[in-house]
């Protein structure tokens, strides 16, 4: 078939009413080898719980499946005592998020069928293809029953940066809130633009229902902010400009609303984020949110439209320079094709602005692609509407070749490798998630006199979580060091000097706990200072050396010689851990670099 014949039809069929159904077919088909990946992680952890609560054994209320750290300080040190958490751990460390609607759907999988993982998959998928058929008719509603607003919903069906909240069962609160907050802003735009009055008091409700699911649902108000203040200008363009600030104000009224009411509520409760440098809270810790968001804000922007992977700039020591630069340049080619149209397509600008302001509550962790969920919705418009330019004939022709130069690579990227990408990154999430955290834990010693004896680790790799050791031989048969001592974390390498029989001290090159994720238990808005000392049983850790807040010289103290077989020494080598002997008395060694794999 030519292809002047052939893309009139393929334009009929992306502007069809039913496309966001098959749209949501695609995309559920290719995210399907999910069914077949099991439990990973955090699953098990939840898995666990619901156990506990199931034989009247659980300690908290049954929706606390998403807690790390209570924000006890008592709770905190005890667990800094036995090294489930590290020495570094801020002692009022709080991460502890209100989800009870995702819980309730984890709680009747493992109570009700916890061997079948297969329909736990199902049940996700199930939420992905509902939230691709609510973004597809809305974003017919903000651009038109047109192809470009097909083409945007085929786009975000397939995209791969939703592997993880689709693949993943502990992550399907993504999934629940992101549909809860695209219907949210249908029935107040059939509300608002259609006199639909069910939509006055559902909507509002399903924001609510939305925060339930996840803190991430309130990117809904910049979304709805965006949604009020710019489609009315299409419909009346000689409305006043203080009518129309005043009936956007009077709209966004009972969402305000509902947000206040749960936030107060959130903080009675005891739920948030404090101490982390991987969770933050724009109330609690504004200086450290405000210090980290443009950085995220780009890392996130880079992935969402161009990559590389959100992931990518948390795992690699990659130069943040560069996503900042990266992201200006998609900033700057986007508005030069896409200006002029904006100045006509107030739903295309709805959905642009919109993605902006959700990228900021999705910055308030650290970089990940599961976290693009909301800010995809404006970035698959976006390319489309990259592509409709290069296909307008009344263009001016630099403009146009412009818009062809950019829409080419973001029509491959989008349209040809994420298709691809999609099954390969669901196959690929249980390895990274959950083989190679098992791996890296069966490196460990496992022989019986572990239970008698305190692990020490002298290094290891900033994605090493210690809690990761109880949570993978829980219940296992292999045994629970009595205590686990991780003395840093660091892939620089780090000179260690013996000065006597029980102590070390540690100079960490590039110092400690500067990389995101060895910040999860605290972040720089707690910095050490120059004498600072932790006290743990057996152990006593003092800070030497200081730059920018992260300690560049430690010095450890155990109550017993280094040498006594209490102590069994392991350090971090290539992939591994492997057996380490202290220095001798008076010498120093270095241990190895050991860089993150790309």
């Amino acid at each position: 078939m030519p292809l002047a014949r052939w893309l009139p039809r393929f334009a009929a069929l992306l502007a069809h009413p039913r496309l966001p159904w098959l749209a949501a077919l695609l995309g559920v088909l290719l995210a399907s080898p999910a069914l077949g990946t099991g439990l990973w992680l955090d699953d098990h952890l939840h898995r666990f719980v619901v156990g506990m609560h199931v034989r009247g054994e659980g300690l908290g209320p049954w929706w606390d499946l998403y807690v790390a750290a209570e924000g006890d300080q008592a709770l905190t040190r005890a667990r800094m005592d036995v090294g489930f958490s590290p020495w570094w751990t801020v002692p009022e460390l709080r991460v502890r998020f209100l989800r009870p609607l995702p819980a309730a759907t984890h709680y009747l999988d493992y109570a009700a069928w916890p061997g079948a993982a297969w329909w736990m998959h199902a049940q996700s998928l199930a939420w992905y293809g509902g939230l691709v058929v609510a973004v597809g008719t809305l974003l017919r509603r903000w651009l038109g029953a047109t192809w470009i607003a097909g083409l945007a919903t085929l786009l975000y069906a397939i995209d791969d940066a939703h592997a993880t909240p689709v693949a993943w069962i502990a992550q399907r609160n993504a999934l629940i809130a992101a549909v809860l907050v695209v219907l949210m802003l249908i029935a107040h735009d059939r509300w608002s633009r259609d006199g639909w009055r069910p939509g006055a008091w559902l909507a509002p409700l399903l924001l609510l229902l939305a925060l339930l699911a996840g803190e991430g649902s309130i990117a809904a108000l910049g979304l709805l902010g965006a949604q009020v203040w710019l489609l009315p200008l299409r419909l009346d363009r000689k409305e006043p400009w203080s009518v129309r600030v005043t009936r956007a104000l009077r709209s966004l009224r009972p969402f305000v609303a509902v947000v206040v009411v749960w936030r107060l509520v959130y903080d009675a409760l005891g739920y948030g984020a404090a101490g982390s440098g991987v969770y933050l809270d724009p109330l609690r810790e504004p200086a450290a949110f405000l210090a980290v968001l443009p950085d995220r804000m780009a890392a996130l922007l880079l992935a969402q439209v161009s990559g590389p992977s959100a992931e990518r700039w948390s795992t690699d020591p990659m130069p943040w320079e560069a996503a900042r630069w990266g992201a200006l340049a998609v900033v700057a080619l986007g508005g030069l094709v896409l200006g002029p149209r904006l100045r006509c397509d107030r739903g295309l600008l709805v959905a642009l602005a919109g993605a902006g302001m959700a990228l900021v509550p999705a910055a308030t962790t650290v970089p990940a692609d599961r976290m693009l969920l909301l800010v995809g919705v404006g970035g698959s418009a976006a390319v489309a509407a990259v592509v409709a330019v290069a296909m307008e004939p009344g263009a001016r022709s630099s403009r146009r070749w412009l818009a062809v130069g950019l829409g080419l690579p973001l029509l491959g990227m989008h349209g040809v490798w994420s298709p691809i990408a999609l099954p390969a990154r669901v196959v690929a999430l249980p390895r990274a998630l959950e083989q190679q955290p098992r791996a890296v834990v069966a490196s460990l010693p496992d022989d019986p006199e572990l239970a008698e004896q305190e692990l020490v680790i002298a290094n290891a790799p900033p994605t090493f979580v210690s809690s990761t050791l109880w949570l993978m031989r829980w219940n296992g048969p292999e045994p629970l060091p009595r205590r686990l001592r991780q003395l840093g974390a660091a892939w620089e390498p780090v000179v260690v000097h013996r000065p006597d029989a029980h102590t070390l001290v540690l100079q960490p090159v590039g110092g400690y706990f500067g990389d995101p994720w060895s910040a999860i238990a605290r972040g720089r808005a707690h910095p050490f200072a120059v004498g600072d000392r932790v006290e743990l049983a057996g152990m006593t850790v003092e800070i030497l050396g200081v730059a920018k807040g992260l300690p560049t010289v430690v010095r450890v103290r155990f109550e017993v010689p280094l040498e006594d077989p209490s102590l069994r020494w392991v350090t971090w080598q290539g992939e591994r851990f492997v057996p380490w002997a202290p220095p001798e008395v008076g010498q120093t060694v270095a241990l190895s670099s050991s860089p993150p794999r790309s």
